[in-house]
């Protein structure tokens, strides 16, 4: 996200809007932002990731999106100020779909990978936001630009835990049954 749109939308008019728009917008609290394009690294990282989610998918029914599909934070019917819809760079879903075909609200896993515009955002509102998220029980911030993933998860009590890890770690994913190691993250990215 740069900056925002100049005039505000309520929930109903970005859903409207969003859907014959030629590019992707995030929505938060009223205010839309234009999202800028990803490197190729940032396309390959996510790529890798939802490969190997989609993998690990196919035994459970689970749903796996790259980049295309919204999330919606905050509570259904209430105010738009306290709405957003993100574009994770990865998102796994393990539960039912919701009725809007156009965003999923129950994600297990997300997952975004750092550019410099986006890396505070990354880094401190998306994952205050992603955390109120109930079935979440996983978010990775991966850089683009090293190995170095920070592992975020939800521990048996709810509680959030947070694990740095570079070369070769592995990263549990407990909703999809499996694990992903850093080089299966970054393969062909440094190349």
């Amino acid at each position: 996200m740069v900056k925002p749109m100049p005039k505000p939308m309520s929930v109903a008019e970005y859903l409207s809007s969003e859907r014959d728009s030629p590019e992707r917008r995030e929505y938060v609290g009223g205010q839309v932002y234009v999202m800028a394009g990803g490197s190729s690294r940032h396309n390959r990282i996510a790529g890798n990731i939802h490969a190997l989610c989609w993998q690990m998918a196919q035994d459970r029914s689970c749903r796996v999106y790259q980049e295309g599909m919204k999330l919606r934070v905050g509570k259904e019917g209430g105010y738009d100020t306290e709405q957003a819809f993100y574009y994770p760079d990865v998102m796994v879903v393990c539960g039912r779909p919701v009725p809007d075909e156009y965003y999923e609200t129950e994600p297990c896993i997300l997952v975004e990978v750092l550019s410099p515009t986006t890396a505070s955002i990354d880094l401190r509102e998306k994952r205050l936001e992603y955390a109120r998220i109930p079935s979440l029980r996983t978010y990775l911030i991966v850089d683009q630009d090293s190995l170095f993933v920070r592992h975020c998860w939800r521990d048996e009590e709810g509680h959030w835990q947070q694990q740095d890890l570079t070369g070769d770690g592995y990263i549990p994913l407990p909703c999809l049954g499996g694990q992903l190691s850093l080089p299966q993250i970054y393969r062909g990215v440094f190349e």
